[in-house]
């Protein structure tokens, strides 16, 4: 057969010298940051108080609620005042503004963006499958604006303000403070560095109970007036940011200095999400399909050409070649995943782990057809 030919006339060095290719091809590839630069996107604005934050970009305190906890009137009563400007755009899926995060997703206290649609809840539940208790508000963002928002929580329920103006509330629900370990306070970001925010935020303060309405109104207009949070200073904050530094790479709580922001110079990742399942949200679409179809053709040329390698070399390696490229390219992907972790542009998958493998079997399935399979032959 002329391609059995061919082949076997191509020497052990070419052939180890298109796996090296193929391999760094695949490391390249894989661990490529895709846009991500290393550097915490979150800057100073210039012209007025504020931060800004880009595509990859985290603000957090060391620790907040652990010391802040006898400050709070009434357990689950608290306020939560904040000024922002939403990007025009934002990243597919959950956008993190604000999270309180004791280690757990199931526990942890978040404020997020889905479209124009700004939501809070307690929790992981994203994709509201579990019918978690949330309460959620439109805003609109065709033309982005600047936004005062306002949630109050206790036991008569949750309640959500928008530029002073009440827009809507959940009986049925109180919002928690995530218990025990570290609390910790982000803005921009999730712990895993991987649920980014854009756009700007111009002042934050956390109250230990519930604001009145005409207390919010009051705040709303004196933050028109003044253009900063000094408004909430005579009453009483566990927590008050005003973004008004303009350089450094921390932010100061004005209401007793005890939570300092940091803005790092790079970003940071907290929890590392490693060989996560996707299969629970698992969604039949184009762009599921593609990726699903670039991790297994991408592995199918290593498969084969790795397979072809060890048949040249002969012995137990050309015994066991089959069983040695699977496992040397599960090894390969298995790698690249867990670097993938560190990267926030990039997701540690078990579907890719899964169709990498895979499509190396069908490469080292092919070389058997196509060689093994003819008149018995080998590449030697």
């Amino acid at each position: 057969m002329d391609f059995l030919k061919h082949h076997t006339q191509i020497s052990l060095k070419w052939w180890v010298v298109l796996s090296v290719a193929v391999l760094i091809g695949i490391l390249i590839f894989g661990l490529n940051p895709i846009g991500y630069r290393f550097s915490n996107e979150v800057n100073w604005i210039k012209d007025r108080p504020g931060i800004r934050f880009g595509k990859y970009g985290i603000a957090y305190t060391n620790s907040f609620f652990e010391s802040s906890r006898d400050n709070i009137a009434k357990p689950n009563s608290f306020s939560i005042e904040l000024a922002l400007k939403p990007a025009s755009h934002q990243e597919k899926g959950t956008n993190f503004i604000l999270v309180l995060h004791n280690g757990s997703d199931r526990s942890q206290l978040l404020i997020w963006q889905y479209h124009s649609w700004i939501i809070l809840m307690n929790g992981d539940d994203y994709d509201h499958k579990r019918r978690t208790k949330r309460i959620a508000v439109n805003i609109d963002l065709q033309i982005p604006k600047t936004r005062f928002l306002a949630v109050t929580t206790g036991e008569e329920g949750t309640d959500v303000y928008l530029d002073g103006r009440f827009v809507g509330r959940k009986k049925d629900l109180t919002l928690q403070i995530p218990n025990g370990g570290k609390t910790r306070l982000l803005i921009g970001n999730s712990v895993y560095g991987k649920q980014s925010w854009q756009g700007d935020v111009y002042g934050l303060a956390f109250y230990g109970y519930a604001l009145a309405a005409r207390d919010i109104k009051h705040h709303f207009n004196r933050w028109l007036q003044d253009k900063n949070f000094s408004f909430a200073e005579k009453d009483n904050p566990i927590a008050l940011y005003f973004f008004d530094e303009k350089t450094g790479v921390r932010a100061f709580d004005h209401a007793g200095g005890k939570h300092l922001l940091e803005i790092p110079a790079k970003m940071r990742i907290f929890k590392k999400k490693i060989l996560s399942s996707e299969w629970s949200g698992f969604k039949f679409n184009r762009s599921m399909i593609e990726d699903n179809i670039l991790n297994l053709f991408g592995f199918i040329p290593f498969g084969f050409i790795f397979a072809g390698t060890l048949m040249k070399l002969g012995g137990t390696f050309e015994k066991h070649y089959f069983f040695i490229t699977v496992l040397f390219c599960f090894t390969v992907s298995l790698i690249i995943e867990i670097l993938q972790a560190w990267l926030p542009s990039r997701s540690s998958s078990m579907p890719d782990l899964i169709f990498n493998t895979l499509g190396a079997l069908i490469g080292a399935v092919i070389l058997r057809f196509f060689i093994v399979s003819n008149h018995g032959k080998s590449l030697r």
